[in-house]
């Protein structure tokens, strides 16, 4: 019952105040008195402040009350003039002023109309004819009238000569200057073939025949050092730091050996002597003018240097033209002392080179320098986690700055599809130009 009450009070109040805003709203607004004019007399200011003080209005006569005919009209008009205009200064202007003065008015006139200049239309009384573009010629050249005649040996001489074929040509029907002039055949010159003291990079050594048409004996080559008798071609004079590049042969190479020959600068390739294709694979890397190196899986395990010699010796028989030693990425032959040392002996005997891994403080190639053997610590391996080719190309670029700072660098890698394909890209691109890509053995021996 308490609820219904208290609700009944707010809805009445809420319904009063409506109704009587709505009575509001319906009633006239009230008429707008207007203000009586001011006097500013100071005796009638003076009695208004008397009364104040004495709590009694002044009186004032009924003829004062009562408007006159002049105090009206000057009311009158003020308050017209107030409702449609601005008030009036009351501040007296001197004699021809002139402040406030309305703008004289002027005859409106219209703006005149841009006009282009005048001119007459050229009228087309003739278009040029189309020219179409001239046709070829079609017809065949005439071709030369060759004749050959062969003359057999004469019966009377001991030895026999050929002659060569004469080619004789007729005079052809003179041609217009409008048709092409014909093609005349190329000049065959039959003369000896040159020969170049150096075959070109990337190709192998071509051995000099004697008058008997053998070979030169092979004790020439048994004398020298291994790294210089099987040795890539290589400028010696390139003035530029030198980059090696060596990739390790694994045998499941999918595009195969055929591929990896195709290489238009110098790459030396590691293979595993043990191997059951490692001759072939051998013969025909050095076939293609690259160079081999001994890879020293198979020296793991040994335990005397006797073994150790023995073991380079029958990897030797399979890989016979190899220029170095490589040691594997455990480190077989740097972390034992014992295959160092015998490694670094048969090196110095047969002229072998030596390349390790960068490892601590790099002994391998501090030990075969006290020996007079050529030996390298490799930069870096470029694919160690099988990268891509991208990432490989920027492996490149920063051994080329290594070689800048230290004049020569060796790389190595595998024969993986990435690292390959990262290799033609690198080698054909304009960052390679700071470096010369040399032979294992050019950086070895320089």
């Amino acid at each position: 019952m308490g609820r219904g009450l208290i609700s009944g009070l707010i809805w009445g109040a809420f319904l009063s105040i409506c109704a009587a805003g709505l009575i509001s709203l319906s009633a006239p607004l009230p008429e707008r008195m207007m203000p009586a004019a001011v006097d500013n007399d100071m005796p009638e200011a003076a009695d208004e402040d008397e009364a104040a003080d004495t709590g009694q209005m002044p009186v004032e006569d009924e003829a004062d009350l009562q408007p006159t005919p002049d105090e009206t009209a000057p009311i009158a008009v003020e308050t017209e003039s107030a409702a449609n205009t601005a008030p009036v200064s009351t501040i007296p202007l001197p004699a021809g002023s002139e402040f406030n003065r309305p703008p004289e008015e002027q005859d409106p006139t219209v703006p005149n109309v841009d006009r282009a200049p005048a001119v007459s239309p050229q009228a087309i009384t003739s278009l040029p004819a189309p020219v179409s573009p001239p046709l070829p010629d079609t017809a065949p050249a005439p071709q030369p009238i060759a004749t050959a005649s062969l003359q057999g040996p004469s019966g009377g001489e001991e030895t026999s000569t050929a002659s060569t074929p004469e080619i004789t040509t007729e005079a052809a029907a003179p041609v217009s200057d409008s048709d092409p002039a014909p093609l005349g055949l190329p000049q065959i010159e039959t003369g000896p073939v040159a020969e170049t003291d150096t075959p070109p990079a990337g190709r192998p050594l071509q051995l000099l025949t004697d008058e008997g048409g053998t070979g030169i004996e092979t004790e020439m080559a048994a004398d020298l050092p291994a790294i210089e008798a099987f040795a890539a071609d290589f400028d010696a004079s390139e003035t530029r730091p030198l980059m090696a590049i060596i990739l390790i042969d694994d045998g499941d190479f999918p595009l195969g050996r055929s591929a990896l020959t195709r290489f238009e600068f110098p790459v030396a390739f590691a293979i595993d002597p043990t191997r059951e294709d490692a001759s072939e694979a051998a013969q025909e890397y050095r076939d293609a003018g690259f160079e081999v190196l001994f890879l020293a899986d198979p020296l793991a395990g040994a335990d005397t240097a006797e073994e150790v010699s023995a073991r380079i010796e029958t990897g030797l028989q399979t890989l016979p033209e190899t220029v170095a030693i490589l040691d594997n990425s455990i480190g077989v032959i740097q972390s034992n002392r014992t295959i160092l040392d015998a490694v670094v002996a048969f090196s110095a005997e047969s002229g072998h080179g030596l390349l390790a891994y960068p490892r601590g403080l790099n002994v391998a190639e501090q030990s075969a320098d006290r020996a007079d053997v050529p030996a390298a610590t490799l930069f870096r391996e470029i694919d160690t986690e099988r990268e891509r080719a991208t990432v490989i190309t920027r492996y490149l670029d920063r051994a080329a700055f290594a070689a800048g700072q230290e004049g020569a660098v060796v790389v190595v890698g595998h024969t993986y599809s990435d690292t390959v394909t990262a290799l033609f890209s690198w080698a054909l691109g304009s960052r390679s130009e700071g470096v010369a890509l040399a032979p294992v053995s050019a950086v070895l021996t320089r």
